[in-house]
């Protein structure tokens, strides 16, 4: 199969890249740059399109001349940018997702698979929060209250569906919540990133980290390898889903001292403290809760595939195999120092 991959040299995007390779299948990246930092080892391998997500004729071009069987959508603005410019946010969050459904339609391509977010969300209830955590199903109204970002997700959804219902294409929205893994640092992907950045290189670089409290806080942690698996399985799922909307997480709770504690298993030596209580990244309690996968995985055939101990020895590894070096994120007391937002 050739897939289109928007995004695809981007943090999850390459992960994509990397398994519809080893799975026999044949991407196609399309993205607005040629920076392979996180493909290095295969650079000269890969069909790239530089371009805009916004150019519909070059998207056009670029599914016809490749014969594309399918696309996956990631490319996005992260929701500080968007909600810096609400219209260019929107155009390149919402409007593009339209122009691949359309490509799609043209061009006659079997299914678009499209990264959204919880942000799709309207607030949840007290039932989602600690200390009850009920997972979070498809069923809860998507209905977000503020961010470009969301309301850009939620127009994407309803798109998609409305193509699947007129036209009969294959459509599939994944909603994610919290990521982590290699390259999540530049700030277009948000402070909230930089909390399990700061554990993993600080500690490869022999730099204490401290964080004054949250080690206790509970939440759905997400490896941006499972992520890539969870997109991988929207494209090869058989028989076509009957849902088009399902929430993809870790499968897991676990606690931010978790977290530290598989950082220290997998960097010898690591310095991290961590403070007791809840909130690591002062967002306030509504941002902590777990998804509930059931449908992906019985629709999708999804299965998270790292535990959190591995996600961090696999994070470790690639950057050693890739060569990418880490960056300290020192706080402005200096050394290590709590996470603020």
């Amino acid at each position: 199969m050739r897939i289109l991959v928007t995004g695809g040299l981007g943090v999850n995007g390459c992960w994509v890249v990397r398994e519809l390779i080893e799975k026999g299948h044949t991407p196609v990246i399309y993205d607005n740059r040629s920076d392979f930092s996180l493909l290095p080892d295969l650079s000269g391998e890969l069909n790239l399109v530089v371009g805009d997500v916004l150019d519909f004729a070059n998207v056009i071009r670029a599914v016809k001349e490749n014969n594309i069987d399918c696309i996956c959508h990631l490319a996005a603005v992260y929701p500080d940018a968007a909600d810096a410019n609400p219209l260019q946010g929107f155009q390149i969050n919402a409007m593009s997702t339209v122009y691949m459904l359309e490509a799609a339609r043209i061009m006659d391509c079997d299914r678009v698979v499209f990264t959204s977010s919880v942000g799709a969300l309207g607030p949840l209830t007290d039932e989602y929060l600690y200390p009850t955590l009920k997972p979070v199903g498809e069923d809860v109204p998507a209905y977000p209250m503020k961010a470009v970002y969301s309301a850009s997700k939620v127009a994407s959804e309803l798109m998609g569906l409305n193509y699947k219902n007129l036209y009969g294409i294959g459509f599939v929205a994944l909603r994610y919540a919290a990521i982590f893994g290699m390259g999540k640092k530049d700030p277009r992907h948000g402070l909230h990133n930089i909390l399990w950045i700061q554990m993993v290189e600080n500690a490869l670089l022999g730099i204490p980290t401290v964080l004054e409290h949250g080690g206790d806080e509970i939440m759905d942690m997400t490896y941006a390898r499972d992520v890539a698996h969870s997109v991988v399985c929207g494209v090869l799922a058989e028989p076509t889903p009957e849902h088009h909307v399902f929430h993809i997480g870790s499968g897991r709770r676990y606690t931010v001292k978790q977290f530290a504690d598989a950082v220290r298993a997998a960097i010898p030596g690591a310095q991290i403290e961590i403070g007791d209580g809840r909130d690591p990244r002062n967002m306030g309690p509504r941002a902590y809760y777990v998804m509930d996968i059931s449908r992906a995985t019985k629709e999708l055939g999804y299965e998270p595939q790292f535990t959190l101990e591995e996600a961090i020895k696999d994070w470790v590894m690639w950057m050693d195999r890739l060569g990418i070096q880490p960056t300290a994120i020192p706080s402005a007391g200096g050394q290590g120092g709590s996470f603020s937002r």
